[in-house]
């Protein structure tokens, strides 16, 4: 049964995915504005260490929301254990954002937040730029109880067509397959449809 209050659901999982540029980082910060006004919710939001596009110790919207957050290595998300240990309040609220960086391990993590009574919010890229599933997130959005799939447009010349993919650009051609799965960037991605997503093998 979900909470009375609003935006707080206890013992559950929801995952919000998407390609690059479909608004997953603003619907968590439109999420937490619900919450920060409500003093039986206290949250935290966590965000690997990894990726450093933007201002440190904080998620950022390309619409420029910001939110504070605290920084976890990739390798080891079970350092989310630690935080919350020494939180000045039980979180019942957490939101992990980027979550594709995190080591699969993620997901046992999470798991026992769940089993804990928390409401788990993920945020993350579903597949990698090569159209295949990113790190621990199929497994995520296995386990969740609410999904919610994003969708942007395609940047593919003259298309603007909903785009469900990210492609990776090297020198503005798409990058091969053999590229490295992770490079933390912006200006090297953009959204693709289906028909416009290339992978070059």
């Amino acid at each position: 049964m979900l909470n009375l209050l609003e935006g707080f659901h206890p013992g559950t999982l929801e995952v919000i995915t998407g390609p690059m540029k479909s608004g997953k980082t603003r619907a968590v910060v439109f999420r937490l504005d619900k919450l920060q006004y409500n003093v039986h919710v206290p949250y935290i939001v966590f965000k690997p260490r990894i990726d450093d596009r933007f201002e440190p110790g904080k998620i950022v919207s390309r619409a420029g929301d910001k939110w504070d957050s605290v920084l976890i290595d990739a390798e080891y998300p079970h350092q989310m254990y630690d935080t919350l240990s020494t939180a000045q309040k039980e979180v019942k609220f957490i939101a992990i954002d980027e979550a594709q960086f995190f080591d699969f391990s993620l997901t046992d993590v999470v798991r026992e937040l769940i089993k804990q009574d928390k409401n788990v919010l993920v945020s993350g890229l579903d597949t990698d730029f090569r159209g295949e599933p990113f790190g621990p997130m199929a497994k995520l959005l296995c386990m969740a109880d609410n999904v919610s799939k994003l969708i942007a447009m395609c940047s593919y010349t003259n298309c603007g067509a909903d785009a469900r993919w990210t492609q990776r650009l090297i020198d503005g051609e798409p990058a091969p397959y053999d590229s490295p799965l992770i490079l933390v960037g912006d200006q090297e991605y953009e959204p693709r449809c289906t028909k416009h997503h290339y992978v070059p093998r």
